[in-house]
């Protein structure tokens, strides 16, 4: 991981997409309970003690910033890692959410194919139950195979899962101490630069959970307690999810098939950069889309 320098989001990008972000974001876990227009509701169970918040806000400001694009900060990212960790300290665990619609767009106009006026209603803010071996999995990327009940049975076969609560625990302590051997009062007081080698002498366990979650709460529904107003769906160019609408549109009086204007899906899309992603940027989106089911036309 770079040191010293403000890492820009390409850099960002291409650091998640290689520790595996990349493929985590499909499973998108970690939601927060939220309205229907995506707000986080403020009852819900949180993890972080105000000033370990503190720690991680400082941290996610450092590594992806606010400029031409929302930052970690702005997008909710820490929240959304907050709710996640404590999935289960609220009445029923919230880690999935429903679907297939979210209602950010509309049903097709029946007549004509495009865009109606119709809209459906916001799945995405029912919580799913979980299956016994569901619920099992994520105690155990949680709370460590150790602290679960029946999370050592493949204890011979595969090495100890050390819970990701531990892991920010420890991560955020030992942020705080360096910060203090560098002589500041706290972790937020250091610059961006100074934070970033910080965080880059902690161990690598941490670091990678760090990247990984800050890419989910970018990138998630904003149901899911990230990504706050889609923000970052629209400064990366992301379309989020685009169904029942879809890019590729259905014209009932020719019974032919064709793209949106504004949203082609076998043609570059007109709304993307005339100079097209970055090469690393490019790489990272393909990996989810790919990851999703998707597949590349050009």
């Amino acid at each position: 991981m770079a040191t010293g320098i403000r890492i820009r989001r390409r850099d960002f990008l291409k650091v998640a997409g290689f520790s595996g972000a990349a493929l985590w974001l499909p499973w998108l876990p970690g939601c927060g309970t939220t309205t229907s227009s995506g707000g986080a509701s403020a009852a819900h169970p949180v993890f972080f003690t105000d000033a370990e918040r503190a720690t991680m806000r400082a941290l996610a400001a450092a590594i992806v910033p606010e400029d031409e694009t929302v930052g970690a900060v702005e997008a909710g990212a820490v929240d959304y890692l907050d709710r996640w960790l404590a999935a289960f300290d609220g009445p029923r665990p919230d880690v999935f959410r429903g679907g297939p619609f979210s209602g950010r767009e509309p049903w097709p106009d029946p007549a004509t194919g495009a865009a109606g006026r119709d809209f459906p209603d916001d799945d995405f803010v029912t919580v799913l139950p979980l299956t016994r071996l569901q619920e099992l999995a994520v105690r155990i990327e949680l709370y460590g195979s150790d602290a679960v009940p029946g999370g050592d049975v493949n204890a011979g076969l595969v090495p100890q899962t050390r819970g990701l609560r531990a892991i920010h625990r420890d991560g955020v302590a030992e942020l705080e101490r360096r910060a203090l051997e560098r002589g500041a009062t706290g972790f937020a007081e250091l610059g961006e630069a100074a934070r970033l080698e910080v965080f880059a002498a902690t161990p690598a366990e941490f670091q990678q959970a760090v990247l990984g979650e800050l890419a989910e709460g970018l990138f998630c529904a904003p149901e899911y307690g990230g990504n706050r107003g889609a923000r970052a769906w629209r400064d990366y160019y992301w379309d989020g999810d685009s169904q029942p609408l879809g890019h590729t549109l259905f014209d009932p009086a020719t019974g032919a098939p064709y793209d949106r204007a504004d949203r082609p899906n076998q043609s570059r899309d007109p709304a993307l950069p005339d100079g097209g992603f970055d090469p690393e940027v490019e790489r990272f989106v393909e990996a989810v889309v790919l990851g999703q089911g998707g597949k590349r036309f050009f």
